[in-house]
C-alpha cells in the first residue's frame, strides 16, 4: 500500500490486523520520500531535511507521531522504490491493465515488480493502486522518461 502521510496504511493495516491477524501488510514509499522508513529506521517519527520524487502524493516530508505509532504497531515492513521503479509499473498498469494510475498510485506495483515485498507462489496478493491524477501532458512526459 502506499504511504503519503501514513493516515491511509495506518486504518487499513489496523482493521486488517485486527480481523485477520495472518494477513501481511506492506508499506511503500519513494526513496526519495521515505519519512515513515526512516522513521522506522530511527525508532521515531521523524522529518525530512529533502524530498525529491515524481510521486507527488507520496511526498510527505514527516511521518506523523500517531500514524507511525499505529505503522509501527500494524505494518509488516516498509519498503521503497525508485521513481524508475514507479514509471515502470505505471506503464505496465497501463499497458496490461488499461488503467491509468499516477505515480503515487502505481508504487506498490512498482514494489511487487521490483520485487521489494516477499511474496509466495501460492499467496494471494494485493497491490492499492490509487489516483488518477495526471494530466496527459504530465503523462507523455513521466513514461516518455522509461523509454530509455
Amino acid at each position: 500500500m502506499p504511504i503519503g502521510g501514513g493516515g491511509l496504511i495506518a486504518g487499513v493495516a489496523a482493521a486488517v490486523k485486527l480481523t485477520q491477524p495472518g494477513v501481511r501488510v506492506y508499506g511503500v514509499e519513494p526513496e526519495g520520500a521515505a519519512a515513515m522508513r526512516r522513521s522506522l529506521d530511527a525508532g521515531r517519527a521523524i522529518r525530512l531535511e529533502q524530498i525529491a520524487t515524481i510521486a507527488d502524493g507520496l511526498a510527505s516530508p514527516m511521518a506523523g507521531e500517531l500514524t507511525y505509532a499505529i505503522v509501527k504497531q500494524y505494518v509488516d515492513d516498509v519498503v521503497t522504490v525508485t521513481d524508475h521503479e514507479i514509471l515502470r509499473a505505471m506503464g505496465m498498469i497501463l499497458s496490461r491493465a488499461k488503467l491509468l494510475a499516477e505515480p503515487s498510485g502505481a508504487a506498490a506495483t512498482a514494489a511487487l515488480l521490483a520485487r521489494r515485498i516477499p511474496v509466495d507462489e501460492h499467496d494471494r496478493v494485493i497491490a492499492v493502486v490509487s489516483g488518477g491524477n495526471v494530466s496527459v501532458d504530465k503523462l507523455g512526459e513521466l513514461l516518455g522518461e522509461d523509454r530509455d
